[in-house]
């Protein structure tokens, strides 16, 4: 086993020669790192956060790849041509056709090329609907993949430098579990499959902790994404730096020669001889470009890195490079509830599919009203909540369950059977109410309004139809419910006594609007031609779906496709 030493890097001191180099640590830079590496080239990657991994590490590490391997193995034909008639009715004309063509073209050869040559593999999601599944050639499942788990110590000295995941996804404030080992746990005490797996699981973590590891080193979801890729960069000779500001780009007759950057208080120079490839993650955690490319009230927080904060795409634009067309909405979003946790830090927690499409929930905006299909996909639900936002305030807007909900299914932070909650009422995170009329106060509501949405609601529960907002009408939906519950998983009655709720915020994860580039990831200029040496990949490139969302993964399985080309384009092209 290779013992990885961050110790034994080269010192980034006056003037260093590489081919490629890339700027960004996210599934895109690494990939693109990877996939030099493989063509032979010497690569030096580079970010500005003291740890690796950017919003990938806080992410499940998904990566949507239709017509993947996998479904062809199984026997699926026909994915590709399936894939285009749903990204052409999802998409339509709010942008150019040739780039998800161009994706959908190269991502199953990526995701094969990657796993064939480095081993980065994956599985399938095989009962993971596209978000929009009601959609002609929606998949019903198989396009989404999953990472495999990776273990973190064959990184050596590398693993302290692989960044967080979100400290509430974990266990005992270190311990990785993936989603589906989530849902098996909760009902540990029904299941000796469970207690096993539940045993396992703590016993390799308390073996790691008294090791001296500061957390668990069995990574799963992005985590485990960002492990496996930065293994595969360390044991094929790349150099990866953390805490490195990136000053400027170099020009030289026209085209992207490189970069100046400071690291420990050190300046460098680095030359880049084949090209610079940038891959910062976009601007969800810059406030000044979200109140000017995101819809108003303008998000105040974001789930991404902090470090995602258009410093990559402004290096572009100080050389000349154009953003791509403005959007009409350039969020891709997470209705997120907020807490500030015992250290000071604040915990922007997403509601991904844990609460609210799963029975006996609801959600109003101030009028105590529901102004939407809860089990919405993350994206579409908030875009809804700005829609509504328009006529009645629903920022924030109130997820409500009574006491046996949050025991059966937990609501954002709080987990499942947590046996007080009174800690979490006090502090403010939730909201109480012994009655409707108790809760309404409480979420500052008119009391005879929510009072008469839940009486209706708890009609369409009974009868498994809601007739106001279909909930629980497609396979996507009804995924994210609860399958032992009918005859709609996603429809049970809200209960009148007993009542918590929880402030949900409009949060992006990502952002779609980046820079202007071709096919192959060559960022264009404000005439509409290539700055030569100059690629960008992943959020700081302009959405191959103009804004859309079509299934789980699709940040990550675009990013890492567009590093993919354009790396293949520097190599055809010395």
């Amino acid at each position: 086993m290779a013992l990885f030493d961050p110790e034994a890097r080269p010192a980034l001191a006056e003037r260093v020669t590489t081919d490629l180099l890339v700027i960004g640590s996210g599934a895109s830079g690494l990939t693109a790192a990877l996939a030099g590496l493989l063509a032979g080239l010497r690569v030096i990657v580079v970010d500005s956060a003291p740890a690796f991994g950017g919003t990938t590490a806080r992410s499940s590490g998904t990566s949507w790849v239709p017509d993947n391997r996998m479904m062809r193995a199984a026997g699926m034909e026909g994915d590709r041509e399936q894939a285009e008639l749903y990204l052409d009715t999802l998409i339509g004309p709010r942008g150019p056709r040739a780039p998800w063509e161009a994706f959908l073209d190269a991502a199953p050869e990526m995701q094969a090329d990657l796993e064939d040559r480095a081993e980065i593999v994956f599985r399938p999601y095989r009962g993971a609907p596209d978000y929009r599944a009601n959609l002609p050639g929606a998949g019903q499942g198989w396009r989404p993949l999953e990472p495999v788990e990776f273990d973190g110590r064959l990184l050596g000295g590398y693993f302290p430098l692989i960044a967080n995941p979100v400290p509430e996804f974990t266990v005992f404030n270190g311990m990785m579990v993936t989603r589906a080992e989530a849902g098996r746990l909760v009902h540990a005490e029904k299941s000796l499959s469970a207690m096993v797996l539940g045993a396992r699981l703590t016993l390799r973590y308390l073996a790691d902790r008294l090791s001296g590891h500061r957390r668990g080193t069995r990574l799963v979801m992005g985590n485990a994404l960002v492990a496996r890729l930065v293994h595969a960069v360390l044991a094929r000779g790349g150099l990866l730096y953390e805490n490195v500001l990136v000053g400027g780009l170099r020009m030289e007759g026209g085209r992207v020669v490189g970069a100046e950057v400071t690291r420990n208080g050190v300046s460098a120079r680095i030359d880049a001889t084949r090209g610079v490839v940038l891959a910062g993650g976009g601007f969800p955690g810059n406030e000044d470009w979200r109140r000017r490319e995101l819809p108003s009230p303008a998000p105040e927080h974001t789930p991404a890195s902090p470090y995602a904060c258009a410093g990559t795409i402004g290096l572009a634009t100080d050389v000349g490079a154009a953003l791509g067309p403005k959007l009409s909405d350039a969020g891709l979003w997470f209705p997120s509830s907020l807490r500030t946790r015992a250290d000071g830090s604040l915990a922007v927690y997403p509601h991904i599919a844990l609460d609210r499409a799963k029975p006996g929930s609801i959600i109003v905006n101030s009028a105590g009203r529901r102004f939407a299909n809860e089990a919405l996909s993350y994206h579409d639900f908030v875009r809804a909540m700005y829609a509504a936002h328009r006529e009645t305030s629903a920022i924030p807007a109130w997820l409500i369950g009574d006491r046996s909900f949050l025991r059966r299914y937990g609501m954002g932070i709080v987990r499942p059977r947590t046996p007080a909650l009174g800690g979490y009422v006090r502090e403010g995170y939730l909201k109480y109410g012994r009655t409707v009329a108790e809760l309404a106060r409480a979420i500052n509501v008119p009391g005879a309004e929510l009072a008469e949405t839940i009486r209706r609601f708890n009609v369409f529960a009974s009868t498994g139809t809601d007739a106001d907002f279909a909930r629980g009408e497609t396979s996507y939906q009804r995924s994210n419910g609860d399958a032992a519950h009918g005859p709609n998983p996603c429809l049970g009655p809200v209960g009148e006594r007993e009542l918590y709720a929880v402030a949900l915020y409009p949060t992006p994860l990502g952002t779609s609007r980046g820079l202007s580039a071709s096919v192959d990831g060559e960022v264009r200029d404000g005439q509409g031609g290539p700055i030569p040496g100059l690629y960008v990949c992943g959020n700081d490139m302009q959405s191959c779906f103009s804004g859309e969302y079509p299934g789980a993964g699709a940040q990550i399985g675009a990013g890492m496709t567009f590093a993919w080309r354009a790396v293949r384009h520097i190599t055809r092209n010395p």
